[in-house]
């Protein structure tokens, strides 16, 4: 049995995240969970799938893996964020709405990505996330029907365009999307890390002990 690359290591890490998106471990803290672990999937995976910048051709990889990693990025280019198996939503979820009054009409939402690429979700949102100088993330909460409760659904980000546009995206993120398009990221890009010349399987996760608390 050979040892355990570096690439496979990053490989199962990736794996981790998306069993836990995909079968959360059991909290209270649903909500705030999932955004933990998606916030993670996105930096990593956009930082290591823009590895080559805008052109693979004028970096000369390290290694296999890097390369691989670009080809995750492109993927991305080819799918559109609101279409399938994405699904990011243009209304409100019902749930929303029943929280405040039942019969009310879903309102509209995320109308700024209607036809954009998961490539140029995924950076602007990275962007959002870490390159945000002013407060660009807030949570979304409602008060439910008894007045005693405030719900926690997800979070609202808003954030330039562009590094030098003054227009402003809107997204309403909630937290069954954070883990659908969380384990969407981990999967395409654990899937580009099999395809380079290295053999990753459940045997490699399974042999990658992380370390625990010191007695």
């Amino acid at each position: 049995m050979g040892g355990i690359t570096n690439a496979q290591v990053e490989w199962a890490i990736i794996n981790r995240l998306k069993a836990m998106l995909d079968q959360p471990p059991e909290t209270k803290f649903n909500v705030t969970q999932t955004f933990a672990l998606f916030s993670t999937v996105l930096l990593w995976t956009k930082n290591r799938g823009w590895v080559a910048g805008n052109n693979a051709g004028d970096v000369n990889f390290a290694d296999a893996a890097d390369q691989a990693a670009h080809k995750f990025r492109q993927l991305l280019g080819n799918e559109v964020i609101t279409s399938q198996p994405w699904s990011l939503p243009l209304q409100e979820p019902r749930f929303i709405v029943l929280v405040e009054h039942e019969g009310i009409a879903a309102n509209p939402i995320n109308g700024d990505f209607k036809d954009m690429p998961v490539e140029n979700f995924v950076k602007w949102l990275r962007d959002a996330f870490g390159h945000g100088d002013g407060r660009t993330i807030r949570p979304l909460h409602k008060t439910g029907n008894r007045g005693d409760q405030t719900w926690l659904s997800g979070f609202r980000v808003q954030f330039n365009e562009t590094q030098n546009s003054n227009r402003k995206l809107d997204l309403h993120f909630y937290e069954a999307d954070m883990r659908r398009i969380g384990s969407l990221l981990a999967d395409r890009f654990c899937m580009a890390l099999a395809a380079a010349p290295t053999y990753y399987n459940e045997d490699v996760a399974t042999r990658l002990i992380e370390a625990g608390k010191v007695a």
